[in-house]
């Protein structure tokens, strides 16, 4: 298996190279058998909408140049028809929007770059879109990410664009609001991280996440700059949680072993009562 930094390998040649990714690690820290099942089951291609708005606002925002032969815009009003979905069918290389999604991704794109820190770090010099691919020099096991910005190498920093419903999430303080927490992000960026200290061989000062609202506040939507430092991906436990998996998944690949199953971890039941309360009944000394 190559491995390096490719700048201009496709997504579908990325994704079928044999390498942990991100979501792999993630599927195989809750179940590895679902890091199999996730590679062999079936598709409904007309039901994927992984192709939508935000993977349009990536194009437009990242690689403009390739945004008008990416998006089909659909004369259909909504996507909930048939008609749309035979549309995603006909169209398997394109993003297909409504009119009145292009019209959003063109607003959100003018919002991030009205916004000083987010058009400031996407504005520097680095790869946008391209592949590192290592050994792991723990494990050995071969290991894959895919940056939407890259200038680690001049500033120790990744670049994440992310379409957020709720901007307010990413400021709180609580473990099971915040996208790094809730969503894994916190995981993902501590998986690419490790992966790009070890391809460049420099410390890495942290990870950037750029975020867009989805929805609009005020007619127009937010925009925030987020930075995971390093020394948060260690505190926040995301650093030792990839590295369990990373080991999680270079065993299962040499025993060839993944069949696993999930038990249940109920709370304990509160019965109402305390054992150590002692009864007294009518007529006891």
């Amino acid at each position: 298996m190559k491995t390096g930094l490719f700048t201009d390998m496709h997504q579908g040649e990325y994704r079928a190279i044999p390498a942990l990714a991100n979501s792999d690690a993630v599927m195989i820290e809750k179940n590895p058998a679902d890091y199999i099942w996730s590679r062999n089951a079936p598709t409904n291609f007309a039901k994927v909408m992984a192709k939508d708005i935000g993977t349009a606002l990536h194009a437009l925002l990242l690689e403009p140049e390739t945004y008008e032969d990416l998006i089909h815009v659909s004369s259909i009003k909504g996507r909930q028809t048939k008609t749309f979905e035979q549309e995603i069918i006909d169209n398997p290389d394109k993003i297909a929007l409504t009119q009145e999604e292009a019209e959003q991704v063109q607003i959100m794109a003018g919002s991030v770059a009205a916004h000083p820190s987010a058009s400031y770090w996407l504005g520097m010099e680095g790869n946008t879109e391209s592949s590192i691919i290592i050994n792991d020099a723990e494990t050995g096991a071969p290991l894959k990410c895919r940056p939407d910005k890259d200038i680690f190498q001049k500033t120790g920093y990744l670049i994440d664009v992310k379409k957020t419903a709720d901007l307010e999430k990413w400021r709180s303080t609580q473990e099971w609001i915040n996208p790094l927490h809730a969503l894994n992000y916190g995981h993902n960026a501590s998986f690419y991280t490790d992966i790009a200290e070890q391809f460049y061989q420099r410390e890495a000062l942290g990870y950037i996440f750029i975020c867009i609202q989805s929805t609009v506040a005020l007619g127009k939507y937010p925009v925030g700059v987020f930075i995971l430092t390093k020394e948060q991906m260690i505190e926040q436990g995301f650093w030792a949680r990839h590295r369990v998996n990373i080991e999680t998944y270079k065993n299962c690949v040499e025993t060839n072993n993944w069949i696993h199953s999930e038990g249940f971890d109920f709370p304990p039941k509160e019965f109402g009562y305390d054992d150590d309360v002692e009864v007294t009944f009518e007529g006891d000394e």
